[in-house]
This record gives structure tokens, C-alpha cells and sequence, in this order.
């Protein structure tokens, strides 16, 4: 009998598979990430999968486009003129993402990514703009999966808002819930490293090869790999506080400021939880994944 979180029928062909990598280490800046590796590994997995149409947009200077809103939606466009029915569009994006309030969402915030223009300025593109520049832009026949290793990116494609994707096969993979952060390693995001680890594991390549496994599959894989919050970590600060005297306040506030989001400026929800959404008709243990 199937289990209920992998039920893939269909598995796409690597050359119906069209992926964009949008990757941001945002150099020079007082935020500096370990983002390009990410696409890079991502990038070089699906190349040894097959998949042939891969194009990347690093904020580096090393690729032809720069991930700037208005180069991105131009990217989006012309891979959109490849992809047919049937086929499989693939946003991969590692770098920064904030959010802001917003009463017409059902949790009252948006999710941004923060891009940058070829001149070091901010260049933010709110998810219900990117959710309406790709349900636009491709076929309703083709099967889109964002990979976003963000923080703040549990609302990347705008999943839960009515009217935008209708029965669209849609599945957005993102690193954090939407008032989180998620963990740059210095050697790629916590996210992406746990995809990878499952995507190298060896049961599930020969699964991969064989028949194909499912969104869901996968996610709930990601969830076993990635690191384990320290739950004791309340109690060891508790015995650490009693043996400095009442002077030194300071250095618990200063402490306290490293916890503090260096894009939004606010405090965010402890913890790093990974989130998958799809919108209503979607079904995301009968969808592969398609590298």
C-alpha cells in the first residue's frame, strides 16, 4: 500500500524542467549572507539529474542577469516562452526576506524577498506580486515549486489568497514561518542544506530514478533533517544569569540585540519551522518533485 504522503502517478521529464536560481550574499552590505552557494548546489544537482534548462541570477556580477525586481520579471517571461503544458517551472531563492503588515492577508503580513538593483539599492518584491507575476506568466498547465530559503517566506506565493492560482498544481517549499528567520550556516542556508541532504540520501535517489516522490515526501524528509532548536537552552540561561550581579545588565541587552532581525529591525518568533503551502484543489503528495 502507498503511503499517504507519496502518491506520484506522473513524473516529469528533465528537459520539461525550467529552473530559476535567484541567489543574493549581498557583499558589502552590514548583512552579508552565504546565499550563491546554495544555488549553486541546487543548480549542479538537477545539471547531474538531467535537467538542461537552468538559468541563475546572483548579485555577484558572475551571472548575465542580476536579481533586480524588474531583471527578475524579464528572466520569469522568457523562461515562461519554454515552458509548455505540462512542464515544470522551478524558483529557487536564497537571500534575504522580510514582511509587513497587511490587513487583506489571512495572517495580516506579506512576505518579501529582498532583491537589489545592479547599483547596491533595495529592490523588494512583495509576494503578491511575484504570486501574480508567475500565475500570469506560465500556462495554468504547468506545475510551478518555489524553493525560498528566506526569512519570513511562509507566505512567499500568496497560496491562501483566493483568486490567484484556482486549481494550479503549486507548491512553495520556504526555509522559516512568517515571523521567523532562517539560518544562515556561513556555508549556505539551514533550508537548502537539509533539501540537499535529503536529495542525496540514497534510498531516495534510487526513488527519484525510479518512479519519482512527491512534494509532500520530501518536505516531511526536510523536517526530520533539519537541526534541532536547543530546547535546554531557557534553563542554561536562567543558571547563567544568577552568577552576575544586577550591574551588568548591559551585557544582557547587548546580548539580546543579536537576536534582533537585521532587515526588519524586529524581534522574531523563536524557533526555525519549515513550511510547505499549496493553494485549495493542489495536492502536494501526488505532485513530484521534479529533479
Amino acid at each position: 500500500m502507498e503511503p499517504e504522503e507519496n502518491r506520484v502517478k506522473k513524473f516529469p521529464k528533465k528537459k520539461n524542467v525550467h529552473i530559476l536560481a535567484v541567489c543574493l550574499d549581498y557583499k558589502g552590505t552590514e548583512s552579508p549572507l552565504s546565499c550563491i552557494v546554495d544555488g549553486d548546489r541546487i543548480c549542479e544537482l538537477a545539471a547531474q539529474s538531467g535537467v538542461e534548462d537552468i538559468v541563475k541570477m546572483y548579485d555577484d556580477g558572475s551571472t548575465e542577469s542580476f536579481p533586480s525586481v524588474e531583471e527578475l520579471k524579464a528572466q520569469v517571461a522568457t523562461i515562461s516562452e519554454r515552458c509548455k503544458p505540462g512542464h515544470y517551472f522551478v524558483l529557487a531563492y536564497s537571500g534575504h526576506g522580510t514582511n509587513q503588515e497587511n490587513e487583506e492577508e489571512q495572517d495580516g503580513l506579506d512576505s518579501i524577498l529582498c532583491l537589489r538593483t545592479r547599483d547596491g539599492e533595495n529592490d523588494d518584491m512583495v509576494d503578491d506580486d511575484l504570486a501574480k507575476l508567475i500565475a500570469e506568466a506560465f500556462d495554468p498547465a504547468v506545475t510551478v515549486l518555489v524553493l525560498a530559503d528566506a526569512c519570513n517566506s511562509a507566505g512567499v506565493l500568496d497560496c491562501d489568497t483566493p483568486g490567484i492560482w484556482g486549481k494550479r498544481h503549486v507548491v512553495a517549499l520556504s526555509g522559516c514561518q512568517n515571523e521567523q528567520c532562517s539560518t544562515d550556516t556561513g556555508n549556505g542556508g539551514a533550508m537548502t542544506n537539509a533539501l540537499l541532504q535529503v536529495l542525496g540520501n540514497k534510498k531516495i535517489a534510487k526513488m527519484r530514478k525510479k518512479g519519482g516522490v512527491s512534494m509532500q515526501y520530501i518536505f516531511n524528509r526536510m523536517v526530520e533533517a533539519m537541526p534541532e532548536d536547543e530546547e535546554e537552552e531557557g534553563e542554561d540561561d536562567e543558571e547563567y544569569e544568577e552568577e552576575y550581579d544586577d550591574d551588568e545588565e548591559d551585557y544582557y541587552e547587548e546580548d539580546e540585540d543579536e537576536d534582533v532581525d537585521p532587515i526588519s529591525g524586529e524581534v522574531p518568533e523563536p524557533g526555525q519551522n519549515i513550511n510547505i503551502s499549496w493553494p485549495g484543489g493542489c495536492d502536494p503528495t501526488k505532485i513530484a518533485f521534479p529533479f
